[in-house]
Order: C-alpha cells, then structure tokens, then sequence
C-alpha cells in the first residue's frame, strides 16, 4: 500500500512538471536543425556551381590543348618542307 502512494504521489509530481522549458529548448533545437538545412542547401548548391564551373573550364583548356596541338603539327610540317626546299636549292645538280 505505502508502494501505491509513493507511485501515485510520483504521478502527480510527474504531471506538475513544467514543460516550458523543454518547449522552448525543442523549438531551440528545430530552429537550429533548420538552418542547418539550408545551409547544406546552400552548400550543396554552390558545390554544384562550382563543379559546372570547373567542368567548363576543363572543356575550355582541352579545347585550347587541342588547337594548340594542332597549329603545332601544321608548323612541323611547314618547317619539313621549308627544309625540303632549303636542301633541294643547296644540293648539288649532277652536271651535264
């Protein structure tokens, strides 16, 4: 019987707790838990900004490698020809 009342008597104290600071610490904490979503928001959205960004500067540099690769072959090949020609004028000519 005296363990009924003492569990009763702990009910009622139970039920008297004031829960306004647990309130306030739960609205606390979701304010906390929605900002930090948007921040990840945010951060993902610059993440993506910047992948764009680092992918059309790749696109850019291998576009550039590859004009630059090109103008050296057509030099290369200038240059051999200009050498063929260079030779051919200085080579002797079989006399007749």
């Amino acid at each position: 019987m005296l363990r009924t009342s003492i569990v009763a008597f702990l009910v009622m104290t139970a039920g008297c707790t004031d829960l306004k600071p647990l309130d306030a610490r739960i609205d606390e904490l979701q304010s906390q838990v929605n900002k930090l979503q948007a921040d990840i928001a945010k951060s993902a959205s610059n993440a993506a900004a910047a992948n764009k960004a680092t992918a059309a500067s790749a696109s850019a540099a291998s576009s550039d490698a590859k004009q630059a690769l090109s103008i050296g072959e057509a030099n290369t090949a200038a240059i051999d020809k200009l050498n063929a020609k260079i030779e051919q004028m200085f080579r002797k000519r079989p006399t007749e």
